[in-house]
């Protein structure tokens, strides 16, 4: 409770007044279930329920001024907060009990004498026993106020650094496409400015696509299908039929299902990079629908040296997907292929 007035606002008050209100509501027919069993002084009962009604309508909402007042001065000092809200909260309670008695006990024909100590220490105690059983009550309703807001707060701090981590997982993807793509143009523009042209009109297509998506965590599998089409057809243009791509949708339906934007196309890119291909030995590229999921695999043929492990992406990957929806994608390699899987996320069953 490092900051008391952060807990003791508005909103824990007015649960307070509800409980409050509860209390006395409770108070006079439990009294009264006692008048039917003890049927002896019926009419001394029934008085003794009204004071402790009316006891409990004053006592509770004073105290609740108490916490209010003592939350206000000592926010910041837990000590003198409680030192005294307790202190004023007890002698606030017993001069309220004393202050009633002789008021409903004169109503009950009983004499009052407050001059016998003993009685007057028993009215004390039960003053005490009452008051601490509504102190308890309203420290109970700040407690759990308290818990309520800690778990919407800590909740939305993990939603913040997930959407943060998110981005800037994200937000290494684009500078190593887009490097990568200029080099591939510069390398074209010298070799063959024609084709150079039509590569440079699809990387600007590709670019437009995918900051338009900038902003968003997600994308539809259909977008992230167009994006991964526009860049084969950059990477046929470079490689020509050394490389050949096939996109296998089975079920139109899951083409309106989401993923994390830009998910696709690194794994294809990774394939490219990591793989030894040909015209005579031309490099697979398959994306196809395996019930929920998307499957993205390629045939293995790794370059012998000078290459960097994959693990860096796919890690990416991986971290993005799962927090995103809370799901793990599904990695194999048989030595002959490799894949990467995972499921396509209905909008109603995303997890963040």
């Amino acid at each position: 409770m490092t900051n008391i007035r952060k807990i003791v606002n508005a909103e824990s008050l007015k649960e307070i007044r509800n409980l409050n209100i509860s209390l006395v509501v409770l108070a006079f027919p439990c009294m009264i279930l006692m008048l039917f069993l003890i049927e002896e002084h019926s009419k001394e009962i029934f008085v003794i329920a009204m004071k402790t009604s009316t006891y409990m309508f004053i006592t509770s909402n004073l105290l609740m001024l108490i916490l209010k007042q003592c939350a206000k001065k000592y926010s910041d000092d837990l000590f003198k907060f409680r030192l005294y809200r307790y202190i004023l909260s007890y002698a606030t309670g017993i001069s309220i009990y004393l202050t009633l008695w002789p008021i409903f006990a004169k109503l009950a024909h009983i004499d009052p004498r407050l001059d016998d100590y003993e009685l007057l220490a028993g009215f004390t105690a039960m003053a005490c026993l009452l008051t601490t059983f509504i102190l308890f009550l309203h420290d109970f309703v700040v407690y759990r106020y308290n818990r309520r807001q800690t778990e919407i707060e800590v909740s939305l701090l993990q939603l913040r650094t997930s959407q943060a981590e998110n981005l800037l997982l994200k937000q290494q993807i684009h500078p190593h496409f887009l490097f990568n793509s200029l080099n591939t143009l510069k390398a074209l523009i010298k070799k063959d400015p024609a084709l150079s042209e039509i590569y440079l009109i699809q990387l600007a297509d590709f670019l437009r696509s995918a900051v338009s998506h900038n902003n968003s965590q997600t994308a539809t599998l259909r977008d992230e299908l167009r994006f991964c089409k526009n860049y084969l057809e950059m990477q046929k243009i470079r490689f020509g039929s050394a490389i050949d791509w096939e996109v296998v949708i089975v079920d139109d339906e899951i083409l309106e299902g989401l993923l994390p934007v830009f998910s696709l196309q690194p794994l294809l890119e990774n394939a490219i990079k990591h793989n030894i291909f040909t015209k005579e030995s031309p490099l697979k590229l398959i994306i196809q629908q395996n019930g929920e999921n998307i499957v993205v695999s390629n045939i293995i043929n790794y370059r012998n040296a000078g290459e960097t492990s994959t693990q860096s992406g796919l890690s990416n990957l991986a971290e993005r997907y799962n927090l995103w929806s809370g799901e793990e994608i599904i990695i194999k390699n048989d030595g002959i292929t490799f894949s990467v899987s995972f499921k396509i996320i209905k909008n109603e069953d995303r997890n963040h």
